[in-house]
């Protein structure tokens, strides 16, 4: 049974929210920190860096955020009906039209909804935020003529010279591209009244074509997604499932080294863990559960065959080469599955090395820093550790909306 520890907590701050759009960096860093979060455990050792790049290759343009398939209309709909304003007018209309709309959706009984649980205020994450990459690359937002992804700014804009045959000078356009491809007519109660997260025929038919289009990082095959989509069924029972091996292609030996990736970073997460507590008991001399220790040798046993079949430099070949810290980490575990041990205390040394990169929020650190750290941490409450998902649930609500269209 773990001590019953009182901890301080910092009083409750509403939320703020701005009117500037974010640079490509720093959406890039927002969404790794998002997706990190919703993995459900922090990603300390950085065993995501594994995680991102294979679901990128297989999935290209998903994210974790994702919801339901239909947004990826909804907000380009959103966005041509603001043609005409620009800047702070812009985002603010834009954020209350996502609000109103995550009500509507609320009100319709859906599940899903992105903004419902904080409805009525904005969402700090709205759909335009949260589906821009996926316009991007799924060939709905058309790139700049440099190839870069057009901004929610620079789409305002594009879209202003739609309203208007002047640009801001008083000039006439001579010609000019709008950011997205040609859209589908907006159902008729897209303005006001009932409205659903259920795609309708022709509109899972717009998504299909663009989406059984998109090729692997390399650029050659068709990505797992595009064949998925292409074979209009619902999504299979699991990434690893039959079905996915029968459309896989190229793409075997990938989805062999993630399967195999998957299950040692879910091991290594559980040696983190474990190291926790091992730590919080011995070196901070308090009394602690063996929770996730025991979760270890469970994981090891279900996991450890699979893991130990990984070819490291097969998984640099595939996803581009790993961090010197998390490359050591993978190197290491591998090597500990392979001795049989069920005493991580031999990773922990490589392991705090690597979580080294959080700098003050390291746990690990025999420094009083990390010591705090330490006690912040709520082993009981902490989610166990699992393998890497590579978005897959992400995936099958997406495959699942196309096939169930009516």
């Amino acid at each position: 049974m773990g001590k019953l520890t009182r901890t301080r907590r910092a009083p409750a701050v509403e939320p703020a929210f701005g009117w500037t759009y974010l640079s490509r960096e720093a959406l890039a860093r927002a969404k790794a920190q998002m997706d990190e979060e919703s993995m459900g455990v922090r990603d300390e050792i950085g065993f995501l860096t594994i995680h991102q790049r294979y679901a990128d290759h297989f999935f290209p343009g998903t994210s974790v955020l994702h919801t339901r398939a239909r947004y990826a209309l909804f907000v380009p709909w959103l966005f041509e009906d603001l043609a005409g304003k620009v800047g702070l007018a812009a985002q603010r209309v834009l954020r209350d039209r996502e609000r109103l709309l995550a009500g509507r959706l609320k009100d319709a009984g859906e599940a899903q909804v992105i903004g419902s649980r904080v409805f009525p205020k904005p969402s700090s994450q709205p759909p335009s935020t949260v589906y821009w990459n996926a316009l991007a690359v799924w060939g709905i937002l058309r790139p700049r003529q440099d190839g870069g992804t057009v901004s929610r700014e620079q789409a305002h804009r594009l879209l202003k010279a739609v309203a208007s045959p002047i640009d801001d000078d008083g000039q006439p356009l001579v010609s000019f591209e709008p950011p997205f491809v040609p859209l589908l007519e907006r159902p008729e109660n897209w303005q006001s009244g009932d409205i659903t997260l259920r795609l309708k025929r022709p509109e899972a038919d717009f998504l299909r074509e663009r989406l059984g289009q998109l090729r692997g990082n390399g650029g050659g095959e068709l990505s797992l997604l595009a064949r998925l989509v292409r074979s209009k069924n619902r999504a299979p029972p699991g990434m690893w499932s039959d079905e996915i091996d029968a459309v896989a292609s190229a793409d075997k030996g990938l989805l062999a080294r993630a399967r195999q990736a998957a299950c040692l970073a879910g091991i290594g997460r559980a040696v983190y863990d474990a190291l926790l507590e091992r730590s919080v008991e011995f070196d901070d001399k308090l009394q602690i559960s063996d929770r996730h220790r025991e979760h270890l040798k469970d994981i090891l046993a279900e996991q450890g065959a699979t893991a130990g079949d990984l070819d490291i430099a097969a998984l640099e070949s595939d996803i581009g080469s790993l961090p010197a810290k998390l490359l050591a980490v993978v190197m290491a575990t591998k090597d500990w599955i392979a001795s049989g041990s069920m005493d991580p205390k031999a990773l922990l040394e490589v392991y705090s090395a690597a979580e080294a990169r959080k700098g003050p929020r390291a746990r690990l650190a025999p420094t009083p820093n990390g010591r705090a750290r330490r006690h912040e941490w709520s082993s009981d409450q902490h989610v166990l550790a699992g393998p890497l998902h590579y978005r897959w649930q992400q995936v099958s609500t997406l495959l699942d909306d196309l096939a169930d269209a009516e």
